[in-house]
């Protein structure tokens, strides 16, 4: 009687466990991959492990999910060099709205506008440029609280005229609601 009683009290918590999860708020992450610059016939091939950012940088993420599939999503990318005195500092601002066609809740396909600034400094001198582009992707969760995305993109850098492809995957924690 005991062992029924414990049973139907674990099986009728199942459901409010799983609901106590809520739905996913923001992924935060990083990815890896490969991006290709190519500017006037000559090219540029980044792999890096985080990688695949903004100019092939390594970049932090942080995935918004607004309302029922629309991704808002920050990056940021920070690289100090420092050798024989001298010191170059990288410095790459990112953001991305994006349209999950399942939602953040499951496994979907998406698109997403991209659009990126870059700040280099160093030697006395500094530069900046701006980019734009898209990415098209397939995002994976992996327990309910890992997002996986296997996806590629294209940005066109307009001072340089330097075109840059994607094709990487990303890789973040999920933070759900509690309500």
């Amino acid at each position: 009687m005991f062992r029924t009683a414990y049973l139907a009290l674990a099986a009728l918590g199942m459901p409010a466990l799983a609901a106590a999860q809520g739905r996913p708020v923001v992924e935060i992450g990083t990815k890896l991959g490969v991006t290709i610059e190519s500017v006037s016939g000559a090219s540029l091939t980044h792999f890096g492990a985080p990688g695949q950012g903004i100019l092939g940088q390594p970049t932090i993420y942080a995935s918004f999910f607004a309302g029922r599939a629309l991704l808002v999503e920050p990056e940021v990318a920070l690289n100090i060099i420092s050798s024989g005195g001298q010191t170059a500092t990288s410095v790459g601002l990112g953001g991305q709205l994006g349209y999950l066609f399942r939602g953040p809740a499951v496994n979907s396909p998406f698109i997403a506008a991209s659009a990126a600034f870059q700040s280099l400094s160093g030697g006395g001198s500094s530069d900046s440029e701006e980019g734009l582009g898209g990415k098209v992707g397939y995002r994976l969760l992996i327990g309910g609280s890992v997002g996986l995305r296997v996806e590629g993109g294209y940005r066109r850098w307009f001072k340089s005229h330097l075109n840059e492809f994607t094709i990487g995957v990303g890789i973040g924690g999920i933070v759900h609601s509690t309500s």
